[in-house]
């Protein structure tokens, strides 16, 4: 999402999604529930294409922020917020499930299911609401409340990214039609955190900055956050957690962070990032020289057309990720003050 400032004082800004009230909130959590008043309808399995395809029809701008899901046929896809998030915020499709927060700064992706919708926030977080009526966190797929309290949905590897460059690395992977640009209506990404959102904030974590873009990183039994290198080009960040061993990937231009497991046939390879290595791959690896795309894939040398495994991540703002996650942890550089 382009540079989003988020005022927590004096905030007037409404999406335009419906009227929100107030509710309890659920047994055991904290923090106030906005419920909107009126429904917001989510988008059903809408009809596929290929990129390549939708590009020519040039309804999507080059710096488009897309979601995009890194694995399966024609490796993975990717389609535009402005087109199928922005207004609805839910998509329910075969390719994956996705939710989208402006507030948090995030896009969700689990596997496939059907049924939900945008229901209102607790502690500035999005909450969606299933079926059922369980209604679940949209940053952590968790169910808050209902009758599948405590059940998880299963993320899927995904990243956010620009349509040109996904386009660039990947023009044969799927899209979502847009047919005569007619069918979905473009609606602005908001550059202000909602009034309803901001109503329902609980107590901030003051680690970091409230608003600072981090990637967040689900292991075994924890959590961390990275705090986004954004003076860098591109970076990559090491690090062992729950003895999983990951590499952050963040990429400028693009404005895109993700993580990687960095075991690779039974190796731990030690990643960086290559300035002189080309936009599509600006990653190499010092045991092979393998160089790698943002996306986890072996592009030239040894490893070409290996894919690394992804690391249950995601792009999102502190205060979000510190609400949903109170317990976790904060990357700090080695050698850095304690």
């Amino acid at each position: 999402m382009k540079s989003i400032s988020l005022l927590f004082l004096a905030i007037s800004f409404f999406i335009g999604l419906g009227v929100a009230r107030s509710a309890e909130a659920p047994d055991g959590q904290t923090g106030v529930v906005k419920v909107l008043d009126e429904p917001v309808i989510p988008i059903t399995e809408p009809p596929c294409s290929y990129c390549s395809t939708q590009h020519l029809k040039s309804l999507i701008a080059g710096d488009d922020r897309v979601i995009a899901w890194l694995r399966g046929a024609h490796n993975g896809g990717a389609f535009p917020l402005r087109l199928f998030l922005a207004g609805p915020r839910v998509v329910n499709d075969t390719y994956g499930l996705f939710f989208y927060d402006p507030d948090g700064g995030y896009v969700a992706a689990y596997k496939k299911d059907y049924g939900y919708q945008f229901h209102g926030w607790r502690n500035g977080v999005m909450i969606v609401v299933g079926r059922d009526g369980t209604l679940w966190s949209a940053l952590t797929g968790k169910a808050i409340a209902g009758p599948q309290q405590d059940n998880q949905l299963i993320r899927v590897p995904s990243l956010v990214t620009n349509w040109n460059y996904w386009l660039m690395l990947h023009p044969e992977s799927t899209t979502y039609d847009l047919l005569d640009g007619k069918e979905y209506v473009p609606t602005p990404l908001p550059k202000r955190m909602s009034k309803e959102a901001s109503e329902s904030l609980g107590r901030i974590d003051d680690r970091l900055k409230v608003d600072q873009e981090i990637l967040g990183v689900e292991f075994s039994t924890s959590q961390r956050a990275y705090s986004l290198p954004t003076d860098e080009a591109r970076a990559c960040i090491l690090d062992e957690v729950d003895g999983e061993a990951v590499a952050v990937f963040w990429y400028r231009k693009t404005h895109t962070a993700v993580a990687f497991n960095r075991k690779v046939n039974d190796r731990v390879l030690t990643f960086y990032a290559d300035e002189i290595s080309p936009e599509s791959a600006p990653f190499k690896d010092k045991q092979t020289g393998t160089r790698w795309s943002i996306a986890g894939r072996g592009i030239d040398g040894p490893l070409r057309g290996h894919e690394l495994t992804w690391a249950k991540s995601i792009q999102c703002r502190w205060y979000a990720w510190a609400s949903e996650y109170p317990e976790t942890t904060v990357f700090e550089k080695p050698g850095a003050d304690q």
